[in-house]
């Protein structure tokens, strides 16, 4: 049984990806092991906070440092951790200058996200995505770095079966979209109502489309409902926090699902076909046998890219989904098969005790990531002005 001792930085409201993965890693390790999350920062994450194994957050505005790090000390004293694994760069930066990685195993998540412009050293990293396993096993400055690749991190839905409060029309074909509605998602969006119009014009007349997530921006979510599909009752946008707070239960009304990240793997989980985002087409893409890899490597993001697609095959291969059994069953059960293969986290335990027994002390190089740590420093305090003006 290892003792394993989590950092993670909370700037604003703390429920970004990251946030539910190291919950679910977690609890997972927990059963096994001692495991405690100390979170840092002037923000607060009620995901973390509702963890059986968090211990404390600290309130680190940027310029206490000598607080955190007595407070820090007094809980090493008390727990005597045997790894110290830092949930992203932040708590990492900051965490380097109160615990000496020469006595200490230190361990950093990189958890998905496009490759980083610059990096802090690292001798131990866990990552999410074949993407950033390429980028920095090609960097002369992690040459000597242990880095793991470790995407297990989603628990398998179970669909809640007397939970429905949308009733779903017997013959309708039903694609379900989970995102917020905003800038940052709304090419997604775009490209799965555009995926509607184009099965529409193919004379699929009994297809929907559900988009359910927190509006963000009000202005995108009245340029999108211009659509024609919307105000024809073909694509419905669900906003309200009854289905968005959980909006994984409402995969009960999904026949497929469009997903980017953790929640394409959760609905893999379901047996639901997936498609991911082309970063250069404007319609989703089935993952298939031929396309899956290609959207692994980016960590099902907006950023995909497909080397062999072609588009008219692919809108074929959605067009089958909806009229041939065989095939929908084909394809439901290579999802299934992938999230158990990559995402389902009851296999994380063993991956993550691995790369724990791998990971090697190293000597700190703060000085060369000065600047690095003084962003961040200053990313806190920045931060923390931002929540007290809103108080």
């Amino acid at each position: 049984m290892m003792k394993i001792l989590f950092f993670i930085s909370v700037h604003g409201h703390g429920r970004g990806g990251h946030f539910h993965s190291l919950n679910h890693i977690s609890r997972k390790l927990g059963e096994e092991n001692d495991v405690r999350i100390i979170s840092i920062g002037p923000g607060k994450s009620d995901i973390i906070e509702s963890n059986p194994h968090f211990r404390k957050h600290i309130n680190y505005k940027g310029f206490n440092i000598l607080k955190l790090r007595r407070v820090i000390k007094n809980e090493i004293k008390i727990f005597s951790p045997d790894i110290y694994h830092c949930f992203d760069v932040g708590s990492y930066n900051i965490i380097r200058l109160i615990i000496s990685s020469k006595k200490h195993r230190v361990v950093l998540n990189k958890c998905g996200g496009p490759n980083p412009v610059e990096f802090p050293c690292v001798k131990n990293i866990v990552l999410f995505s074949k993407e950033n396993q390429e980028w920095f096993e090609g960097q002369n400055k992690f040459k000597k770095t242990n880095v793991f690749l470790i995407p297990n991190r989603v628990i398998p839905l179970e669909l809640i079966t007397d939970y429905h409060p949308i009733n779903k029309e017997k013959d309708d074909f039903v694609f379900v979209r989970i995102c917020r509605i905003g800038l940052n998602y709304k090419k997604s969006i775009l490209d799965s109502m555009n995926l509607i119009s184009k099965l529409y014009e193919s004379n699929f007349k009994k297809i929907k489309l559900y988009i359910i997530g927190a509006v963000e921006d009000e202005d995108v979510l009245k340029d999108l409902k211009y659509n024609e599909h919307f105000i024809n009752g073909r694509i419905v946008f669900l906003t309200q926090s009854e289905y968005t707070s959980e909006a994984s239960k409402m995969l009960y009304l999904a026949d497929a699902v469009i997903g980017t990240g953790r929640g394409l793997m959760e609905a893999a989980s379901l047996k639901k076909p997936i498609l991911a985002i082309d970063k250069n087409r404007n319609i989703p893409v089935l993952l298939d046998e031929n396309h899956f890899m290609d959207a692994f490597k980016t960590n099902f993001s907006e950023r995909n890219t497909f080397k062999d697609l072609n588009t008219h095959d692919n809108l074929n291969n959605i067009s089958n989904l909806i009229y041939n059994l065989n095939y929908y069953n084909e394809v439901s059960s290579f999802a299934y098969n992938c999230f158990n293969m990559y995402f389902n986290i009851n296999k994380v335990t063993e991956l993550y005790i691995s790369a724990y027994n791998k990971s090697d002390t190293f000597r700190r190089k703060i000085l060369n990531d000065s600047p690095m740590i003084l962003k961040t420093i200053i990313s806190f305090f920045r931060s923390f002005l931002k929540s007290k003006n809103k108080i």
